[in-house]
């Protein structure tokens, strides 16, 4: 048996982020096959719960009104899974559809044609224009994440670990829309409604801890700081897509799923944690990064305890095993259900700035 190392406490502050850029050889192609299993971002359940939690906190107000105007007939849970599931449109084949009847959540989308030639639209103006390296994920995939390190404690645009199409710069792109605004590059939201579908999703991919800090770790499964320097593509976890949980899946796959674990009367107990959380402090402006801050140091949490074997590739790519602690599934929920609280009340108070 290979020996695996405890994960330290990572303090310091020094953002950074992987380009998640080739390497000359195979080291790009494996991480390359890593990132398209960053699929469905916590998961339906997850971004249902926030869309709902949000929704009841506008009941009654000009938000909730707006909302129903640029939606439609499309329901909130619908809209909150609508940027997971372009993910299906394929570029190679003309940009149509290519997972029909593969995402349940995906369906109501998928019975309309019209839907899904917006989609197609979508992914057209959205693919490649950001100009992604070779291994790379196409642009709007990348708009799903950003990748601090977790001893940064923070998130600073621009710093190593960010990029100029990820997460936060992406939801800033969409309210810069809906305030009546331009898509500013290399973002290309068409209109009201695809910036609106595409900020009720990524509202809630800023709430997945896996989605905003990332751990980076050596061969030998000892916690790397990469500093302010060039980062070893090698030693990143790829949002814990390269960290496997014994004796199947990944530790990324594990939070996504996370909110699929919670009761219905435990999400709905959500609505009254998230009313009583206070308002995000300061000018709208600022909110964002200090939210995706917040979730850097939350993301610290959720590797407390763990530990790794050594590195070893796979047909998959390079890989780290991970131990959890015995009482990981309950510490997991109650920062799932904490980050689903913190969501939706977030959403409610940017869409409420937006349509005062």
């Amino acid at each position: 048996m290979t020996s695996s190392t405890k994960v330290a406490t990572v303090p310091s502050h020094r953002p950074l982020r992987s380009p998640r850029a080739a390497l000359k050889s195979i080291t790009a192609l494996l991480l390359g096959s890593l990132l398209t299993t960053q699929a469905h971002a916590f998961g339906a359940a997850g971004h249902a719960a926030i869309g709902d939690i949000g929704m009841g906190l506008l009941k009654g107000s000009r938000a909730e009104t707006e909302l129903k105007r640029v939606l439609g007939t499309t329901a909130m849970r619908d809209a909150a899974v609508w940027a997971d599931c372009v993910k299906s449109i394929d570029p190679s084949n003309d940009f149509k559809y290519a997972n029909a009847g593969r995402y349940p959540e995906c369906a109501v989308l998928e019975s309309d044609p019209a839907e899904l030639a917006r989609m197609g639209d979508y992914v057209r103006r959205n693919d490649m224009d950001c100009g992604p390296k070779p291994g790379e994920e196409s642009c709007h995939k990348q708009y799903h994440y950003t990748n601090p390190p977790l001893q940064s404690g923070r998130y600073v645009a621009g710093a190593p670990g960010t990029g100029p199409q990820d997460l936060v710069l992406g939801i800033n792109a969409t309210v810069a829309v809906l305030r009546g605004g331009a898509s500013p590059a290399p973002f290309r939201f068409g209109n009201e409604r695809e910036a609106l579908l595409v900020l009720l999703h990524l509202l809630g991919d800023l709430h997945q801890p896996l989605h905003v800090g990332s751990l980076y770790l050596d061969g030998e499964g000892k916690v790397v700081d990469p500093g302010t320097g060039a980062i070893d593509p090698a030693t990143h976890t790829v949002g814990g897509n390269a960290i496997t949980l014994m004796p199947t899946g990944n530790l990324h796959a594990y939070w996504d799923n996370a909110p699929a674990r919670l009761s219905a009367a435990e999400l709905q107990a959500l609505n009254d944690v998230a009313r009583a959380l206070p308002a995000s402090p300061g000018p709208s402006a600022d909110w964002t990064v200090a939210w995706a801050s917040d979730t850097v140091r939350v993301t610290a949490q959720v590797f407390d305890g763990m530990t790794f074997s050594p590195r070893a590739q796979t047909l998959r790519g390079s890989r780290w095993i991970a131990t959890l602690p015995a009482d990981y599934d309950a510490r997991s929920l109650a920062l799932t259900r904490a980050q689903l609280a913190k969501g939706g009340a977030r959403l409610a108070q940017l869409l409420q700035s937006i349509w005062p």
